[in-house]
């Protein structure tokens, strides 16, 4: 037999060595580009969460200082879930508006268990 060195010729385990070599710089290639990728939509991706996240918190915070008594400053500083609640349990307390002619009449002061019989006695009695 004749050494493949010797007569230029090449042995085919050599080329499938040398094709898989190839194979392998090109996929480690890609990979990296694919990771440069991955990781640039990743950031976009955050990026676009966040803005989302700002106005969401923007609108609930609006919402909920029209229908809350708590401060702006005070709701600024809540997430979104604590605004939603707030948002949800004032909607279960407010009376709604009458949507034919005026609004309803709400009392705006507290009730007062105290007071509230004593008034309504006044209230018949002068009837």
């Amino acid at each position: 037999m004749t050494d493949p060195n010797k007569t230029g010729e090449t042995n085919i385990i050599d080329k499938n060595v040398g094709a898989i070599h190839a194979r392998n710089l090109v996929l480690e290639s890609l990979n990296k580009n694919l990771i440069a990728e991955r990781d640039a939509a990743i950031k976009q991706l955050r990026q676009a969460n966040d803005l989302i996240e700002a106005d969401t918190k923007a609108r609930l915070v609006q919402e909920a200082s029209e229908k809350s008594t708590i401060p702006l400053i005070e709701l600024a500083g809540k997430d979104i879930d604590e605004l939603e609640t707030i948002i949800a349990v004032t909607k279960l307390t407010r009376m709604p508006t009458f949507e034919s002619g005026g609004d309803v009449a709400v009392k705006t002061e507290k009730f007062d268990p105290r007071t509230y019989l004593h008034t309504k006695y006044l209230g018949h009695k002068g009837e």
